[in-house]
């Protein structure tokens, strides 16, 4: 344990020493680049860093991707990519994580530094973003914190069976609320099921505004019986998949507590576990009336709300 807090606290200073530049920056945009239909830019406000989708032609943005605190780089200041960690209630030391959806690598910088026995291997589609990763959030990649510019599934559908995670984590839900479909079908989560291992756990971000909650958390249970749900202030909603016996609410919040107290995270990882929902809990959200989400077929207006 005190190799591990010797190893963090060497870890966080080495960060800091990488964002420092960005206190001397004003407050404001201080970086724009156009990458597809948008533009990356990153914009400084006191001691927050944060990655901005604009698009290019309406200039909305509010698409905040992903953010940092200069002063606490590895805290965790979206309740959503809180909620995330949630998922180490069913695996509380993995060896093997998969992320797909890099944005800033806050999720992934934070696991790097909290478990430092953990390998992750994360896939990003734009290497715009990875480059912003690195210069603006202090990411450092090494062989424990991977990063290939693929599609999330394609990379799964490429690996050898014989490689297993822990947990995946599938964060690739935009503010505007789009989430690519091939990463929210039951054929991809029957793919998710054949990579995880036997105790591996499936935790994927998902957008209330964009009207398709049933429907994910519908595909998801269809593979994996256990369904946890937590919806968070940022109007995220949170699946968790698991194949174990579901935990009552005070096992949950017991387990949090452990967690939270063990590894000492900054953010409160016990506020979100209070958050974490059963369906059962949840009667609005009727299943009954939805359909499974397809490879083969995605529902007609899926696409029409969304500029990409």
């Amino acid at each position: 344990m005190n190799n591990q807090k010797d190893w963090q606290v060497k870890n966080l200073e080495a960060i800091r020493q990488r964002i420092d530049w960005l206190h001397k920056q004003p407050d404001g945009v201080i970086f724009s680049q156009p990458s597809g239909i948008h533009f990356l830019m990153i914009k400084k406000v006191k001691f927050i860093i944060q990655l901005v989708l604009v698009e290019q032609v309406t200039l909305k943005m509010n698409w905040v991707q992903s953010i940092l605190n200069l002063n606490d780089p590895t805290y965790l200041i979206f309740p959503y990519t809180q909620a995330m960690m949630l998922g180490f209630l069913w695996n509380s030391q993995p060896q093997k994580v998969y992320l797909a959806g890099f944005g800033g690598g806050s999720i992934a910088q934070v696991l790097h530094h909290y478990f430092p026995d953990v390998t992750i291997e994360c896939t990003e589609v734009d290497a715009n973003v990875l480059e912003i990763a690195q210069k603006f959030f202090g990411v450092k990649l090494n062989e424990r914190l991977q990063v290939k510019i693929q599609d999330g599934r394609e990379y799964l559908e490429q690996k050898n069976h014989q490689d297993k995670y822990d947990m995946i984590m599938i964060d690739v839900a935009f503010g505007n609320g789009y989430m690519s479909y091939n990463l929210a079908t039951q054929e991809f989560y029957e793919l998710c099921d054949r990579y995880l291992s036997k105790s591996g756990v499936i935790v994927v971000n998902t957008l209330k505004s964009n009207g398709f909650e049933a429907e994910y958390v519908k595909t998801i249970k269809a593979v994996f019986p256990s369904i946890y749900i937590c919806h968070t202030s940022g109007k995220n909603t949170i699946i968790i998949g698991t194949r174990d016996v579901f935990l009552t609410p005070a096992e949950i919040r017991e387990k949090a507590k452990f967690i939270q107290n063990y590894y000492q995270f900054s953010f409160p990882l016990v506020d979100r576990a209070n958050d974490l929902k059963i369906l059962d809990e949840l009667p609005n959200l009727d299943l009954e009336k939805v359909s499974i989400l397809h490879d083969n077929v995605s529902p007609g207006n899926y696409f029409d709300s969304w500029l990409f």
